[in-house]
């Protein structure tokens, strides 16, 4: 078992001493086999085992379990509620259900990286083995990582376990920490059914249950919309019936409608037949125009064909005098061509040059460089044949080692003397500083607040050295920061000191006192956080003039009281009043007289003053009003006299103790000087001969460089050689290859200056084609000229021929657009009728389109028309919207039977279900409620379970009415009406009367009894052990940190009693061996 921190350790006791004698308890390490209940006792799903490594302050610890009650006892922050953390944690349940941190990494053991959780449930009778979840917390990631049966898995599938096996954390009636206790009472009665039957209900139940709110709901909603619909065809028949009248004038307007759609069908067969008669007209029209015409151009043929021929011939010197310029143009192209090909051959020869040119410049660079580079070999192969000498460079390298060895030595050696001289010098500023600390403490032991600040040290040295550094540092803080009230009050008159600090705990006198939370936080954090100081610090946020005394100062005489205790301690408000706050020293009495006992009945009678001081007796007085107003407590305790607050004559014997202490430190100081003072000399010394030793180092360290380095050197020059001698063929290359491109260039430059001659001689041969080209292009145009001439004198001759021409053309023109019109008129007006036709009245309309002609049905449409002006429905759209009402009634009609069926179907369901589930509801809630009863009937008070039916099944609650007093009548358990007390009373006995129907495998209750009344805790607890110790009961855990004396026993009890302490040794056998306890109680009692 390791420790919890270097303080603390934590056991807990056993169910066998070492001797083999059985108790009633069992140690954190694991039992031996035998030891162990048998685990047939355990329901399925029962905890059987709890691991915890780096939990919380657990460093190691191992519960094992009983199958029945399992008691953890243990005084209050020893970590039993942390045992109830691990056990919900570690079933895969997040924090907040225990109503504390939600961080998974706050649960990890302070310096710790990781937290781990194993818990071993009882496995089901046919698997043969139990499930073991285990958990693992990382601290600095926040992360979980979960394990079954030692093989990694995943939180959704440990959670698919907690449900198989009717584990429910989050279910009050099963799991109540000590922090959600309060809670339980304020579950509203709706969700305390669904709780109850969680806890205590078959599975089948709690599906109906679920079933039942999903039908239900369905229901609901089937009622809504069958109503809905039922409402809508409604109105849509009465909105139906509204249109009728419109519709009757709607139906006549129709049948005229319909007469004039007739009379506009039968439109298109007349029309085609006049358009028809009219293109007849127009096609011999078009006939006799065109006959006309030819014997018109017969007559004048021969005259107009003289006329024709000059065109012809006109046309054709226009093709030759076209075609001679094209040529005279294709001259003058190729000349302009010609023309450029010259200027181009000209460029290229300038182009050549201009290389040839840039290439000479190359090549006479080249030339330069490869003289460099000849010049350059012949000065390193000079230079390689003068040897430089190596001789004495060796000894060099042996003078420099020698001489950089002693002065490494050297420095070693300056370096501890150094040392030494800096501890001599702390060592001396120490002394000094403990010299001056000496005589500041002789100066204050003259002092009345010195000699308070000499007993603070001897009384506590943390808080003396609190008050040292609030000294120095009171400037950090926003309001001042007041030091002990030891040091910071003091009595007015010295008689009452003694009866003052006998209301006074040694804290009152040794606390700090801060004005504001930022204050308190900052100074916590220093004393305690950064110098580890063990200090007290306390806030003072009320005013002094908020603490008013309970009675007038005029009325305590009576009761033999001389004033209230603040009346004689004068200090800071803020000190005061954080005293009034802590131990109401604005409310307790003193007196330096004892007081008569009538006096003191007469303070127990009345509620004003509960503490008070007189004589050398401290009496406090505790009224418990529920059990009423003759129910006080009064405990007295004497006291002696106080230890501050007064003069005391300066101690000589501590001031000769340090004058004695500063006549040491001084020889002491005198010694250290004068060994500094020898020492700094000496470093000095050193310091000298140092500097001359690394000048003599540097002298010879550059002699060494310099020979080195012409060494260097000549060892290079034969590669230099070689690099130069590469770059001397290089360029020799370049200079082969430069020769070349000048014969190549000087070559191009001979053809392109042929090429230039060549191309003039070309321009000059197309001068002479352009010359000859224009000479017959002008002859070409004067002939063309003199046909023209000759075809206006035609012209001018058979004018007159031409007009009557024309004027017959625009006739027949006329006539054949006029023909083309009818003719597409006709055409449309055919397919328009044949639109409307088909065989079967085809007949009909040829035989009515004979005896009617446009004009006679344009009339009878008109009289239609006026006849359907005269009828007017005030709803134009009345019809459509009769027939579409129509549609959609018959549709919604429709939907309605469906609907309705469908309800009929959910109502059938919800009888089902509700008649197999509300009478086995009913059942449970009557065990539950007949256990509940009994439990309060053994306290001699009331209680009722019942189911609350309302029409709303989502509204079915389970309500708990209870009575603790006689007369009163049952009232609905809330967290209102009732007190804390009661409140635990009801929760508990609630909880047992669940126990015997528990399908959960266990359950915990987390300090439920620390609001009750010893009475009620004791009857509790008897009905607890009778509940939870019966055979085949779930597994029952209760948390509490104390318990009455002459508790009721059972053998299937299993108590848990963790112990912490610095005092708690390793394995549990010696100081904190709880076998023994027993075997000395068990004597005692002469067991």
């Amino acid at each position: 078992m390791g420790d919890v921190n270097p303080r603390r350790r934590r056991r807990e006791s056993s169910d066998e001493d070492s001797d083999g004698e059985p108790s009633r308890f069992s140690q954190f390490r694991s039992q031996p086999p035998s030891t162990r209940p048998d685990r047939s006792e355990f329901q399925t799903g029962a905890i059987v085992r709890v691991k915890l490594t780096n939990f919380v302050t657990y460093h190691e610890a191992e519960f094992t379990l009983g199958p029945n009650l399992n008691m953890i006892i243990g005084p209050n922050g020893t970590g039993k509620s942390s045992l109830v953390c691990a056990i919900c944690l570690g079933l895969g349940y997040p924090a907040n259900v225990l109503g504390r941190a939600s961080a998974f990494g706050d649960f990890v053991k302070h310096g710790s990286k990781e937290a781990n959780i194993e818990i071993e449930l009882q496995g089901e009778p046919e698997a043969g083995q139990n499930h073991i979840v285990g958990l693992c917390i990382s601290a600095s990631d926040n992360s979980r990582r979960f394990s079954m049966n030692g093989q990694q898995t995943t939180l959704k599938e440990v959670q698919k376990l907690m449900r198989f096996l009717r584990i429910q954390i989050d279910n009050l009636c099963q799991f109540l920490p000590q922090d959600r206790v309060a809670e339980f009472a304020g579950i509203s009665p709706v969700d305390l059914l669904e709780k109850t039957l969680q806890a205590a209900a078959p599975r089948e139940m709690i599906d109906w249950q679920v079933e039942l709110k999903q039908l239900f709901k369905r229901q609901e909603e089937a009622q809504v919309t069958t109503g809905k619909t039922r409402e809508e065809v409604r109105k849509m028949e009465a909105r139906q019936q509204v249109l009728q009248a419109d519709v009757e004038k709607l139906l006549e307007r129709k049948a005229i409608m319909e007469e004039i759609k007739k009379w506009k069908t039968l439109m298109p067969m007349v029309t085609y037949n006049d358009a028809r008669r009219k293109f007849m007209e127009a096609k011999k029209a078009k006939r006799e125009a065109e006959e006309d015409k030819k014997r018109l151009e017969a007559r004048v043929a021969p005259t107009l064909q003289a006329e024709k021929d000059k065109v012809t011939y006109r046309d054709q010197i226009k093709l030759v005098v076209a075609h001679r310029k094209q040529q005279f143009q294709t001259a003058e192209k190729a000349a302009d061509d010609a023309l450029r090909r010259v200027d181009a051959v000209k460029q290229e020869v300038e182009e050549c040059e201009s290389r040839l040119k840039a290439e000479q410049t190359d090549f006479d660079a080249k030339k330069k460089e490869r003289g460099k580079i000849l010049k350059r070999i012949t000065d390193l192969k000079a230079s390689l044949n003068k040897v430089p000498s190596e001789s004495g460079l060796a000894d060099l390298r042996t003078k420099i080692r020698d001489l950089e060895h002693k002065n490494r030595e050297k420095i070693e050696e300056k370096t501890l003397l150094l040392n030494k001289l800096d501890q001599d010098l702390a060592e001396a500023k120490a002394k000094k500083n403990e010299i001056s600390e000496v005589q500041n403490e002789v100066k204050e032991l003259e002092s009345k607040q010195g000699q308070r600040v000499h007993m603070l040290k001897n009384v506590n040295p943390d808080v003396a050295k609190g008050w040292e550094w609030l000294q120095k540092n009171q400037d950090q803080f926003e309001k001042e920061v007041f030091g002990p009230p030891m040091l910071t009050c003091s009595i007015k008159d010295d008689r009452y000191s003694d009866v003052v600090q006998g209301l006074l705990g040694k804290e009152d006198f040794l606390c700090f006192t801060t004005q504001t939370v930022s204050d308190q936080k900052r100074l916590m954090d220093q004393l305690i956080g950064v110098l580890g100081l063990s200090v007290t610090i306390r806030g003072s946020m009320k005013p002094l003039s908020s603490f008013e005394p309970p009675l007038p100062r005029e009325q305590l005489a009576g009761l033999g009281l001389d004033g209230y205790a603040l009346d004689y301690l004068d200090g800071p408000e803020p000190v005061l009043a954080m005293l009034c706050f802590t131990k109401r020293l604005h409310a307790s009495g003193v007196a330096l007289r004892d007081i008569s006992d009538e006096q003191f009945q007469r303070i127990g009678k009345s509620d004003k003053i509960t503490q008070f001081a007189a004589g050398n007796r401290y009496s406090r007085i505790t009224r418990r009003r529920e059990y009423g107003p003759d129910a006080v407590s009064t405990r007295t305790v004497q006291f002696g006299g106080g230890r501050f607050w007064k003069d005391q004559p300066v101690e000589a014997a501590a001031k000769e103790e340090l004058l004695r202490k500063e006549r040491e430190l001084g020889e002491q100081y005198k010694a250290l000087k004068a060994k500094l003072v020898a020492q700094k000399e000496q470093v000095a010394a050193m310091t000298v001969e140092h500097g001359d030793s690394a000048k003599e180092l540097e002298q010879l360290t550059k002699e060494k460089s310099e020979r080195q380095r012409e060494i260097n050197n000549w060892k290079g020059i034969p590669t230099k050689i070689t690099v130069e001698e590469g770059k001397l063929s290089e360029c020799e290359r370049k200079l082969k290859e430069s020769r070349a491109r000048k014969r190549k260039l000087e070559e191009d430059k001979e053809k392109t200056t042929l090429k230039s001659a060549q191309a003039v001689l070309q321009h000059c041969s197309t001068l002479s084609s352009i010359r000859a080209a224009r000479n017959a292009h002008l002859e070409a145009q004067i002939i063309l000229l003199e046909a023209e001439s000759d075809l206006v004198t035609l012209h001018a001759k058979n004018s007159e021929i031409n007009q009557r021409l024309k004027d017959t053309a625009a006739t027949l023109t006329r006539i054949k657009a006029n023909f083309q019109r009818l003719r597409e008129e006709a055409m449309e007006a055919q397919q328009a009728a044949g639109h409307i036709m088909t065989d079967e009245n085809k007949e009909e309309l040829v035989s009515l389109a004979e005896n009617h002609t446009v004009e006679t049905i344009n009339q009878a449409i008109d009289t239609e028309q006026t006849k359907l002006e005269v009828i007017q429905a005030s709803n134009p759209e009345a019809l459509e919207e009769y027939e579409r009402y129509a549609t959609r009634i018959a549709t919604q009609k429709a939907e309605q039977e469906k609907q309705e069926s469908k309800l009929a179907k959910v109502n059938s369901d919800i009888d089902r279900i509700k008649s197999e589930w509300e009478p086995r509801l009913d059942e449970l809630v009557g065990k539950i409620n007949d256990a509940f009863s009994y439990n309060f009937e053994q306290i001699n008070c009331a209680g009722e379970v019942s189911v609350h039916k309302d029409e709303d099944f989502e509204r079915w609650a389970i309500e708990i009415k209870v009575r603790f007093r006689q007369g009163e009548t049952l009232q609905r358990l809330n967290s209102q009406r009732q007190s804390g007390g009661e409140r635990a009373v009801s929760t508990i006995f609630y909880l047992m009367a669940l126990q015997s129907l528990a399908q959960a495998p266990f359950r915990v209750v987390d300090e439920i009894n620390q609001g009750m009344d010893p009475r009620n805790e004791r009857m509790v607890h008897e009905r607890m052990v009778e509940v939870a110790c019966h055979q085949h009961t779930s597994q029952y855990f209760l948390i509490t940190p104390k318990l009455l004396p002459g508790l009721r026993y059972d053998e299937r009890i299993k108590v848990h009693t963790i112990v912490s302490g610095e005092h708690v040794d390793p394995k549990g056998k010696e100081k904190m061996n709880f076998s023994k306890f027993v075997k000395i109680q068990r004597r005692l009692k002469g067991y």
